[in-house]
């Protein structure tokens, strides 16, 4: 593939023209040092960056000076200065004040005898130690590249920690809706550590995408730097079709390929799935770097197909439950929508009433399963146009049982759920509900906050056997059944929030 991939944005980290200088901060009382040290240096490149030098001409103003400037690459300080230890005593401030380990710390005396270097050395946190009349232009060069590779190599190891934290964090987090995107972005992090080299390439700056493919639809899961806000857009509207060329030329297994400005990795566990990485600018520059890089990235794409099949999985098993409860209002002649009402209804509750996000978020995916024991009643009963007589009340009430005797016995947590709601949402805080007359808190939680949605969305719904109630009608009914029917506690929810419950009630309308 020789055609060049065009993106929104020209400039890349590897540009030198946009690159920003290495800070080097000269720390001595004598102004021809700084002058010598300036001329020695003016024209030193390092990975094709220039040198930006801060001076000060005592370790008073040295210690202000690394305040204001933390990513100062490197400090040439004076020993004696102000005091026969100045020098030292910014040293010791640089490392344990400032907490400051990243930049490189060399000592220049003119006075070696007040300081022996063995000494120094050995007590103090420092890089190197020498003369001033040692550090001829050739030796400054020299002094210069080891003191900026170690910084450079200092600082992708730490991007690198912080990039595998967030991928350690993201991976503790395998319920959340949003761990495929945190997973995915900590990938692109990670990479963006191990090969950056430039202290200032920070995560934002690096372009790359991550994404997945699903039934043929290949679409971005994460991106970084001109690709941020890219989440869910196809990749084919975002890279040329020869990329998709290559994609789409692929068998089962790894692959990578190297661009004039990127780097393709892709894994296709199927015919039916596919994972890949693209990153911008971010070539290996070594042997090492790239054998690295594709190591890396072969790892992190099958953990992160595996984790796209497991979240796969997990949303199918939440919409086989909602087909359930759908099928089974289709059966009682009412709606879908009805469950989705309910279900959005009831996680409201729940997070108002102070129950943690999984949990509220478990009481919405589980509450269409409410009245899926009407499976197992006659349609002469469910679909009676009048009021029932007794015995075929009796019948009804069976439902809340069935319900959780076909659900309490499966180790899934939706589904277990599910059987406390289905067997609670009929019972009353007052004791005189079905199917066990349960009373207080004795109830479920979630038959309690189940109860209240349904009963609010039932209310204000047309069914075969009544016209809809008005809101005003719904709201004092339930006003009226606090401590009764309904927990007090949740009621008072209800009735503060009950413009939400509308909005919810119109945002999907039957």
């Amino acid at each position: 593939m020789n055609e060049k991939l065009t993106f929104a944005s020209e400039r890349t980290t590897s540009d030198p023209e946009h690159l920003q200088p290495w800070k080097v901060l000269i720390v001595d009382d004598d102004e021809e040092v700084h002058a010598i040290t300036t001329l020695a240096l003016r024209n030193f490149r390092f990975d094709g960056r220039p040198l930006a030098f801060l001076h000060s001409h005592s370790g008073v103003e040295g210690e202000a000076m690394m305040r204001d400037n933390p990513d100062t690459a490197l400090c040439l300080l004076d020993v004696v200065m102000e005091t026969d230890h100045a020098g030292l005593d910014l040293a010791e401030t640089i490392r344990t004040q400032l907490n400051n380990t990243f930049t490189r710390i060399v000592l220049r005396t003119g006075q070696p005898g007040q300081a022996p270097e063995e000494t120094i050395i050995a007590d103090y946190d420092i890089n190197d130690y020498k003369e001033k009349t040692e550090l001829t232009r050739s030796k400054l060069h020299t002094l210069l590249y080891s003191c900026l590779r170690s910084y450079r190599d200092i600082l992708a190891l730490d991007r690198s920690r912080q990039g595998l934290e967030r991928i350690l964090s993201a991976s503790i987090h395998l319920q959340q809706k949003t761990f495929l995107t945190d997973f995915a972005l900590g990938i692109l992090e990670q990479i963006s550590a191990i090969l950056s080299p430039d202290e200032d390439a920070l995560y934002a700056q690096c372009e790359g995408i991550a994404a997945h493919e699903q039934a043929g639809k290949l679409t971005v899961v994460a991106g970084t730097g001109a690709y941020h806000n890219k989440v869910g857009v196809p990749v084919t509207q975002l890279l040329p079709d020869s990329v998709r060329t290559f994609i789409d030329s692929t068998k089962l297994g790894y692959h990578s390929h190297y661009m004039d400005n990127g780097y393709l990795c892709l894994y296709r566990s199927n015919e039916l799935h596919l994972s890949m990485l693209f990153l911008k600018g971010l070539t290996p520059q070594s042997p090492i770097e790239r054998h690295l890089l594709e190591v890396f990235c072969q790892n992190a794409l099958t953990a992160f197909e595996n984790l796209s099949l497991r979240t796969e999985l997990e949303d199918s098993q939440r919409e086989i439950v909602f087909i359930l409860g759908d099928a089974v209002e289709h059966r009682s002649r009412e709606t879908g929508q009805h469950l989705r009402r309910v279900s959005h209804i009831s996680e409201l509750i729940a997070l108002k009433a102070g129950l943690g996000e999984q949990q509220a978020q478990l009481i919405r995916e589980a509450a269409p399963l409410h009245d899926l024991g009407k499976i197992g009643i006659p349609d002469q009963v469910l679909n009676k146009p009048g009021p029932l007589d007794a015995e075929e009340w009796e019948i009804m009430k069976t439902h809340s049982q069935i319900g959780y005797d076909l659900l309490h016995q499966s180790e899934k947590s939706i589904l277990r759920v599910g059987a406390l709601i289905a067997l609670d949402h009929h019972e009353r805080w007052d004791g005189t509900g079905y199917p066990h007359g349960k009373q207080g808190d004795s109830i479920s939680i979630e038959g309690r906050i189940t109860a209240l949605a349904d009963v609010f969305d039932a209310l204000t719904s047309a069914r075969c056997y009544k016209n809809p109630w008005s809101y005003e009608e719904t709201r004092a009914l339930i006003e009226r059944e606090r401590g009764q029917q309904f927990d007090p506690a949740l009621t008072d929810i209800v009735l503060a929030h009950f413009d939400d419950l509308i909005a919810i009630k119109n945002t999907y309308p039957d």
